[in-house]
C-alpha cells in the first residue's frame, strides 16, 4: 500500500489539474485481410480495457467500447467528475449509479434497457487516488491512450506505471497521435489557430516533439513487454456527440446501439458561437477514412476560411471515427502499424469488427481521391 500511495497521489493530482482545463476547454508489415482474429488480437467479448486519457475523444471512446461489446471498459479520472462524464455519455436525465462491484448502472443493463439490443458489456470509472481503484487494472488485456490536447495523454510516468500494472495480461494497446506529415501545414495554418479555432493541430514544435517522445516510449514498452502497438493519427478534433438524442429526428433511440456518440450536452460543452459547428459536422460528416501510414496532410491556403467547416476537409478528423479506430485496432486483424483517420462525408461510420476490418485492410487509399 505504501510503495503504491505517492504514485497514485500524483497520478490524482495530474489528472484533476489536466482534467478541469480539458473539459472546460472542449467539452475523445503489411496487414492481412479479412475478419478472423489472430491469437493476439483481442475478442471483444472475453476482453477487459483500459482508457487513459483527458476531454471528450476518451469519454467517447469509452462509450464505443461499451457498444463493441467489451467485456469491461475501464476509465481512470478524479471521483468529481464521474457524475459529470456519465451524462455526457447517457444525457442529463441519467442518474449515475452502481452495482454492487462500483460498474456503471447503464441504460443498456437497467430494467429500462433495450433487451436483445444491449450490449452486455460493463463500465466503470476509476478514481485515481483510490488504491483499489488502481489495483483492478491487473488482468486488462488492452489500454487506449487519447486526449483532446495535441499532447501526450498522460505524463510518461503515470502511462509506465500502468503499463506494467496491468501486468503480463496486456496483449494490444492502441494510441492516438497525430499527423506530423508536413504537407499542407505552414504559416496560414498556424494563423488559423490563433484567429479561427484554437483546436486546430498546426504542427507547433514543441508538441510535435512531445508527442513523438511519448510515441517512442510506448513502443519501447511495448518491444519490452511483449504487447503490440497500434498507432492511429488524427488531425483538427471535431464533432462526437449526438448520442443520447437526435436533433433533426424523432425515429433515432435515445440509447442503444444507434446512438453512437455523446450525448447533446457534449454541443453545449463546446459551442463557442450560435451556430454549432460541432453538431452540423456529426450531422453531415459521421464517416471516416483510415490510411495506412502517416499521410494525413493539413488545410493548406484554405485553412483560415475552412477552420470551421462541417465538410469533408483535409486535416479534420471526427472524433467519432477517432474513438472507433482505437477501439477497433484492438480487435482487428489488420490494425497493425499506423494509420491516420481523416473525417469522411456520411451520416454514419463503420460499425462492428466486420467494417472496421475493412477499413483497416484497405488502408492503401490515402483518403484523397486517389489509391
Amino acid at each position: 500500500m505504501s510503495k503504491l500511495f505517492p504514485v497514485w497521489i500524483l497520478v490524482c493530482v495530474l489528472l484533476c489539474l489536466s482534467s478541469s482545463a480539458a473539459f472546460k476547454s472542449q467539452l475523445l508489415p503489411a496487414a492481412r485481410s479479412g475478419t478472423l482474429l489472430s491469437a493476439s488480437r483481442l475478442h471483444p467479448q472475453d476482453s477487459k480495457v483500459l482508457v487513459v486519457g483527458l476531454g471528450a475523444l476518451p469519454l467517447l471512446t469509452m462509450k464505443t467500447a461499451f457498444f463493441a461489446g467489451y467485456k469491461e471498459v475501464l476509465y481512470i479520472l478524479p471521483e468529481v467528475q464521474h457524475a459529470k462524464c456519465a451524462k455526457l455519455m447517457f444525457g442529463d436525465d441519467y442518474q449515475m449509479a452502481t452495482d454492487g462491484d462500483g460498474y456503471l448502472v447503464t441504460p443498456e443493463t437497467s430494467s429500462e434497457g433495450f433487451g436483445a439490443n444491449s450490449c452486455g458489456g460493463r463500465l466503470k470509472f476509476l478514481d485515481g487516488s483510490n488504491s483499489e481503484d488502481v489495483a483492478s487494472v491487473e488482468g486488462c488485456d488492452g489500454m487506449i491512450f487519447c486526449g483532446d490536447e495535441p499532447s501526450p495523454p498522460v505524463p510518461w510516468s503515470v502511462a509506465e506505471y500502468l503499463l506494467d500494472a496491468c501486468g503480463p495480461s496486456l496483449k494490444q494497446v492502441a494510441l492516438n497521435s497525430k499527423t506530423f506529415n508536413e504537407e499542407g501545414y505552414g504559416f496560414v495554418v498556424k494563423a488559423a489557430r490563433k484567429t479561427a479555432n484554437k483546436n486546430i493541430w498546426d504542427q507547433d514544435g514543441k508538441e510535435v516533439a512531445a508527442l513523438k517522445d511519448f510515441e517512442g516510449k510506448v513502443k519501447g514498452k511495448g518491444v519490452e513487454g511483449g504487447f503490440d502497438v497500434t498507432v492511429t493519427r488524427s488531425g483538427t478534433l471535431k464533432g462526437g456527440g449526438w448520442g443520447s438524442t437526435d436533433p433533426l429526428a424523432d425515429d433515432v433511440p435515445s440509447v442503444g446501439p444507434e446512438a453512437y456518440g455523446l450525448s447533446d450536452g457534449f454541443y453545449e460543452a463546446v459551442k463557442r458561437d450560435i451556430v454549432n459547428f460541432n453538431l452540423l459536422f456529426d450531422c453531415e460528416t459521421s464517416d471516416c477514412y483510415v490510411m495506412r501510414g502517416d499521410v494525413g496532410r493539413g488545410g493548406g491556403n484554405a485553412q483560415i476560411v475552412k477552420a470551421n467547416s462541417v465538410k469533408e476537409e483535409a486535416g479534420d478528423t471526427g472524433r467519432k471515427g477517432a474513438a472507433g479506430a482505437l477501439v477497433y485496432a484492438l480487435a482487428c486483424e489488420a490494425a497493425q502499424g499506423e494509420f491516420t483517420v481523416r473525417s469522411k462525408a456520411g451520416e454514419r461510420g463503420p460499425r462492428g469488427v466486420a467494417e472496421w476490418e475493412k477499413k483497416f485492410a484497405d488502408g492503401s487509399s490515402d483518403g484523397y481521391g486517389e489509391a
